[in-house]
């Protein structure tokens, strides 16, 4: 017969089992999930190291830590913990996240790592090979797709409420997962569309734009110097350099340049080869650019435009190797101060684009011959597409349309987000080679929704790192002549504010203080307004203003700015108020 005495104790040991195999079943999921982490750890080593037998028992062993750790949530019990207050949050948060790296591993990394001996082969004796990329498509097809589930998996759940230590780890596993996404997203592109772009079909040739972010333009740099690039059959050929001086100086602007155009940006952007990306949506730059091109050198047409800058250069040297120009050691860590200002020290103009020419002469030869590290290669392609820094515009339809919206397009036509979506575009307005110090950092903030269209708060900061009394030290040829009237060493800047689609901007203030509103014009539908700027010392400028989102734009956005010298994105999101 059983007694109180006995049913409360058994009650208790049911409790205490059930309390251990909790504990224990934590304890086996978190010692998965740490042995997962430190195998991603050892994979990334393996294949810097060329590593295969490594990289493959890394892999094997990521597969087998997931694997374990889903199905350790994955059951009823684990379940019926997810009920529990206070701690039902965090449980469900492991188990998404196990469910998401399980996706990963199998479905993502498997594939994937089949790939990476065929990299090595990518690329020798100046072709590259373009059945290795067709070959690569279902493999990133199968990744992508995987990448997607897992992160909408982990991306859905609300993490605001999880363990502080726990919540981190969290939301820095939901950010490289949708970012490897992204990636992901770029290289399904890629491979579909880049056998034909090299000339796997018929021969092909790019102008290719080399930009000089010590004086800022809106996709980046100043075009100063260029190349003619040659593909057919994957064999790649620089069958011409030059320099933007090589291009004539027209009196009416050339290129289709519209009303709104010569509002924001002036009558420049078609007069000077150096302007066209006065303008932040690149595929209009790369008309006005062919322009230009057949203006020079009629008959002989381009099938695109494609540009890079010299942050972008010091990465591809990751891949490449260190590079000799002239008196130059160019290497990785060291490209863009002996690029961007040691070069400078004693200006030579006809010296610095020479040693420009051969830099990219230099890089180009390294990437179409054999490459140290085809691995940091593609990374470095990657990390320059993610921060909006190398853009490729083909001329052909089919082309075009199938990067149409991607970031490496570079243009403001296609929305890649449901939200509103914000440009910020700089150029200087100098002369000079002031950019190199310059600093600047956006937000846009969702103040609220109503009826569907939110009110939006943006906000620029400009400032620069060099003092006056340092500016005034350096050479006429950074700072820029006087001819504008402003302070030697500080520099104007243009800044153009694009609002979301059918939106609305207002309120413009600098340093707190309202100003006159420019003159409003229209671009691809967005309202948009330019501001001069004048930075001249070490204080911070602040720019502030409103703007709406068009109709029905109610989930999160993104912020687009120029990217600068400094390494790192240069979009951020617009978290929605909706």
């Amino acid at each position: 017969m059983l007694t109180r005495r006995r049913v409360l104790s058994l009650v208790a040991l049911i409790l205490v089992a059930a309390l251990a195999w909790t504990v224990w079943i934590a304890f086996q999921t978190a010692r998965d999930l740490r042995t997962a982490e430190q195998a991603v750890d050892r994979i990334r080593v393996a294949v810097s190291s060329g590593d295969a037998a490594a990289r493959e028992n890394a892999i094997g062993d990521l597969a087998a830590a997931a694997r374990d750790a889903k199905e350790r949530t994955d059951g009823a019990w684990w379940s019926a913990l997810t009920l529990i207050p206070f701690v039902g949050d965090d449980v469900g948060g492991v188990r998404d996240l196990s469910a998401s790296l399980d996706l990963v591993a199998s479905d993502a990394i498997v594939p994937l790592g089949a790939t990476v001996d065929d990299l090595d082969s990518l690329v020798s004796n100046g072709r590259v090979d373009v059945e290795v990329i067709r070959g690569l498509e279902p493999k990133i097809d199968v990744a992508h797709a995987a990448f997607v589930s897992a992160s909408d998996l982990v991306g859905s759940r609300d993490s605001s409420g999880f363990a502080g230590v726990f919540k981190s780890r969290y939301d820095k596993y939901v950010t490289e997962v949708s970012s490897l996404a992204r990636d992901l997203a770029a290289a399904e592109t890629a491979v579909r569309v880049l056998p034909r772009m090299l000339g796997g079909d018929s021969p092909r040739q790019y102008l290719l734009i080399f930009e000089n972010n010590a004086e800022i333009r809106a996709t980046g740099g100043l075009p100063g110097s260029w190349a003619l690039v040659k593909a057919n059959d994957g064999r790649l050929q620089m069958a011409r350099q030059g320099a933007a001086t090589d291009f004539g100086v027209y009196s009416d602007p050339i290129g289709d340049i519209t009303p709104a155009e010569e509002v924001l940006f002036g009558r420049e952007m078609g007069r000077f080869f150096q302007d066209p990306n006065f303008t932040p949506d690149f595929p209009r730059a790369a008309s006005v650019f062919n322009a230009f091109w057949e203006k020079e050198f009629p008959g002989d047409p381009l099938d695109g435009v494609v540009s890079i800058d010299v942050v972008s250069l010091s990465y591809l040297l990751e891949g490449t190797g260190p590079l000799q120009a002239g008196q130059l050691a160019l290497t990785a860590e060291n490209a863009v101060d002996l690029l961007l200002s040691d070069v400078y020290e004693e200006p030579d103009p006809d010296q610095q684009n020479e040693i420009f020419q051969e830099v990219a002469r230099g890089v180009f030869e390294s990437l179409t011959s054999n490459p140290q590290d085809p691995i940091a290669l593609v990374e470095a392609l990657s990390r320059s597409v993610r921060e909006r820094r190398f853009h490729v515009a083909p001329f052909r339809r089919a082309d075009a349309e199938a990067i149409a919206g991607t970031l490496v397009e570079g243009g403001m036509g296609t929305d890649r987000t449901p939200g509103p979506s914000v440009y910020v575009a700089l150029n200087d307005a100098t002369a000079s080679k002031m950019s190199y110090y310059l600093r600047y950092t956006s937000e846009v903030q969702a103040q609220s929704c109503i009826d569907g269209v939110q009110d939006l708060q943006g906000k620029l900061v400009l400032s620069q790192t060099i003092s006056p009394a340092e500016a005034s030290a350096l050479p006429d040829y950074v700072t820029g002549t006087n001819s504008i009237g402003k302070p030697r060493g500080s520099q104007f800047v243009r800044v153009h504010l694009f609002a979301p689609k059918l939106g609305t901007i207002s309120d413009v203030k600098i340093n707190g203080r309202a100003v006159a509103m420019p003159t409003v014009v229209e671009v691809q539908d967005r309202p948009a307004v330019t501001l001069a700027v004048l930075v001249e010392s070490l204080s911070d400028e602040i720019i502030t203003y409103r703007m709406t989102s068009g109709p029905g734009q109610t989930a999160d956005g993104m912020l687009f700015q120029t990217p600068s010298v400094v390494p790192g994105t240069s979009e951020a999101p617009i978290r929605s108020a909706c």
